[in-house]
């Protein structure tokens, strides 16, 4: 009965929204729900580029132009999974969309042949290796949108063309672009496995903190904040393990070193080495006589 009263209800809306004809008003402060009205009060036909809607918040009802009105879609594409089969695909659309899935913590979208990850700013429990057998030899069509998805069919095609594959990670600073690329490389380390353990989630972890050390520091706009950009190239046998792996770091912020931005630290290794280092090599390094806490010998940029 309850599935009944669902299926009743998801018709009834859908049927409602055909009939209201829904719209997005776009506007300065971003976009929001209206029903278009075909004709004016006094049944007269409106202007050429002007359209009459009513705002669904407040029932208000204004004229506007018609380059700022974008069509909604019916209640069947809500939290769509992939933004490229939206029936009326426009940019109000697909921000209500992602919009709709991140509510629901379903921070991954499909785009069409890419992916849309939003930072959920917190952590879920939707990255582990229970998780990651789940999506071990699915096809991509099996699979929901996820990180691992993107792996597994970079993975699968990988094995099915014998030619290389690339992922690349595309954000603003803060996005999580690093944090996705290392969910990448521990599902391929642990779905793949390595020839002789070559690599290892445990070498992979090595791997971030030496590269972070010397490369991330925390800007105005993130914490941890990846200051230099990457390539990490994985090598597979014919069984398809990992047989070697390897990483060449491009464009360092070298300038960091000698002129930090103001309000922002160096990077994390100075720190680091202040805090580790004993009397000794202090001496050696000639930072006997430096201050405690020091935020390194570089004067702020301004």
């Amino acid at each position: 009965m309850v599935t009944e009263a669902r299926s009743e209800e998801q018709v009834a809306a859908a049927r409602a929204w055909l009939q209201a004809e829904s719209v997005w008003l776009v506007h300065r402060g971003g976009f929001c729900a209206a029903r278009q009205l075909r004709e004016t009060d006094s049944g007269e036909a409106l202007p050429d580029g002007r359209v009459r809607v009513k705002l669904e918040h407040n029932g208000d009802v204004i004229e506007v132009d018609e380059d700022d009105v974008e069509k909604a879609n019916p209640p069947p594409y809500d939290r769509c999974e992939d933004l490229a089969q939206l029936r009326h695909l426009n940019e109000s659309s697909v921000l209500h969309t992602l919009r709709q899935r991140y509510g629901s913590n379903l921070i991954h979208t499909y785009a069409g042949a890419a992916m849309v990850v939003i930072n959920p700013t917190s952590p879920l429990a939707i990255y582990s290796e229970k998780v990651i057998q789940m999506f071990k030899g699915c096809k991509l069509e099996d699979m929901p949108p996820h990180i691992y998805s993107a792996a597994q069919a970079s993975y699968r095609d990988l094995l099915a063309t014998r030619r290389d594959q690339s992922i690349v990670f595309l954000g603003r600073s803060g996005a999580g672009k690093t944090t996705n690329f290392r969910h990448i490389l521990h599902y391929l380390a642990l779905a793949a496995g390595a020839a002789n353990k070559v690599l290892t989630v445990e070498k992979l972890n090595a791997i971030s903190t030496l590269l972070e050390a010397f490369g991330n520091s925390r800007t105005v706009m993130n914490t941890n904040a990846t200051r230099f950009t990457q390539i990490f190239s994985l090598d597979f046998d014919h069984s398809g393990q990992i047989a070697s792996a390897s990483v060449q770091v491009y464009m360092p912020e070298k300038t960091r070193v000698v002129r930090r931005p103001e309000g922002e630290p160096n990077y994390h290794i100075f720190y680091q080495l202040l805090s580790g280092a004993d009397n000794d090599l202090r001496r050696a390094l000639g930072l006997d006589n430096l201050s405690e806490p020091n935020l390194f010998m570089t004067p702020l940029q301004r």
